[in-house]
């Protein structure tokens, strides 16, 4: 029962009630009729027991609750439970501030404010800016990624973001990476360890650097968060183990290396401390740039290597070591990770073995980030297809003809749509043989009922019958 009093000092009646999840509720009335705040109490208990009964759903309150609360408030909660499933601070600050970009600029600030045409507006925004679809698609993703959040944990009843479409990097590439040619590592890796110190780093360890992300296929991030303890070295099977909180995808990652490699890294981390980190990296914007002067570096050896005029023209005018070829196609950073599923596929590795080794969630995109780099594939793949088609050589050297050729020159049968044809064998019993009809798993027909009618043979040998045309 809802009682009214009146607090000292206040004109209007306060009114005091339980909810429908029993909690004791107090609100003004804003009135001082007491008629009129008795019929506003009447209501509240009214709307309470339609609410105990299901009569209405009690969770549209929750709802209407969270709408009517500021973005900010919950992408705080958002960001407690990122932090709470292991996400670094660096991902949440970058998503955090993708949000806070888009709902600024579509002037969103209450919860009931974010809609799809809003956010629309801001990519086109960005479309027009000359921003790639990458950089767009990442700050759409962010977005996205906090509504979907939001309806898992009923904030939100529906995804106002479903419409929503994340635009194709593909179509609009502005970075297109190469990898590197043997021949190329060959040189970058024998100059720069005899290279000077660059960027903080000895010529050794950025050789060594530069090795471990090829064989591993680790990024610029997580190779710097390596630490000591994460090298096993001294195992059959030696391998380097990324931290959860570092990758990309958020799972442990477990990348296997050569023993060669394995021998050198276990001479160079034995002076490190065991929570130290093992490569003394630059900033983030200053690998690529570190790599391209070594780059440089070794394809200026390789050009002075040339002795002969002509030859040194040509291969100034090759691609050969070029941080951004002739195809305006880049060599960064990043490109050392294409190199290692690039020489996977031409090692001969499955698909499905460079997946998991680049660590890529689906298969798909294992196949259209690096499908092309299977040239001829599919001629390779008709072209060994021959070999079936080709008479084996011990039916050519004895002249035996097949089936086939036998039944087109003697006339005794005619192929018709959904016949079978006959295997045969003949079994040696005693000192004579007796034809078997062998059906398509190798197992011997039985007869039924009649000599010379059996499963998987004309009924008739009488050609007549067979063939009108005889």
């Amino acid at each position: 029962m809802a009682t009214l009093f009146k607090k000292s000092g206040r004109k209007n009646y306060f009114i005091q009630w339980f909810d429908h999840k029993g909690e004791r509720r107090l609100k003004s009335s804003g009135t001082t009729d007491k008629a009129a705040a008795q019929r506003i109490a009447n209501k509240f208990e009214a709307d309470a027991a339609l609410r105990r009964e299901r009569v209405i759903d009690p969770r549209l309150d929750d709802l209407a609750t969270h709408l009517a609360k500021p973005i900010k408030t919950h992408l705080v909660d958002y960001f407690s439970a990122m932090s709470a499933k292991g996400g670094t601070e660096e991902h949440s600050t970058r998503t955090k501030n993708k949000i806070e970009a888009i709902a600024g600029d579509a002037g969103f600030i209450l919860l009931r404010d974010v809609e799809a045409d809003g956010v629309n507006r801001f990519a086109a925004k960005k479309r027009a800016e000359g921003r790639s679809s990458r950089t767009i698609g990442a700050s759409l993703q962010a977005i996205k990624g906090f509504t979907r959040w939001l309806v898992r944990h009923g904030k939100l009843a529906s995804d106002p973001l479903a419409t929503v479409t994340i635009p194709s990097v593909e179509d609009d590439r502005r970075v297109v990476r190469r990898f590197l040619s043997h021949d190329e590592w060959h040189w970058l890796d024998s100059i720069t360890r005899q290279s000077d110190e660059s960027h903080g780093m000895i010529g050794l360890e950025r050789a060594l650097l530069y090795a471990t992300a090829i064989q591993t296929g680790l990024r610029s991030n997580e190779l710097r968060s390596l630490t000591r303890g994460k090298f096993h070295l001294k195992t059959a099977s030696p391998f380097v183990l990324a931290d959860a909180r570092r990758t990309k995808n958020g799972k442990p990652a477990r990348q296997y290396i050569q023993p060669e490699l394995a021998a050198e890294l276990q001479h160079f981390v034995a002076k490190k401390l065991p929570g130290a980190n093992i490569f003394n990296m630059p900033v983030t914007y200053d690998v690529a740039e570190m790599l391209r002067a070594d780059l440089s570096a070794a394809r200026a050896v390789w050009l002075n290597s040339i002795a002969d005029p002509q030859e040194r023209i040509e291969s100034d005018a090759s691609d050969f070591l070029k941080p951004i070829d002739s195809e305006n196609e880049t060599l960064d950073f990043h490109s050392l990770r294409h190199t290692t599923a690039s020489w996977l596929i031409r090692s001969g590795a499955d698909i499905k073995t460079v997946q998991t080794i680049m660590r890529h969630s689906d298969i798909k995109l294992t196949i259209d980030r690096y499908g092309h780099l299977f040239p001829g594939a599919e001629a390779d793949a008709v072209s060994r297809l021959r070999s079936a088609f080709q008479q084996p050589q011990h039916i050519r050297a004895t002249g035996t003809e097949t089936g086939l050729q036998i039944g087109q020159q003697s006339g005794r049968f005619s192929i018709r749509q959904g016949a079978k044809p006959r295997l045969s064998s003949h079994v040696s019993i005693g000192e004579s043989k007796q034809e078997k009809t062998l059906d398509s798993q190798g197992k011997p027909f039985e007869n039924r009922g009649f000599e010379g009618s059996r499963t998987g043979r004309s009924r008739t040998d009488n050609q007549g019958i067979m063939s009108p045309l005889l």
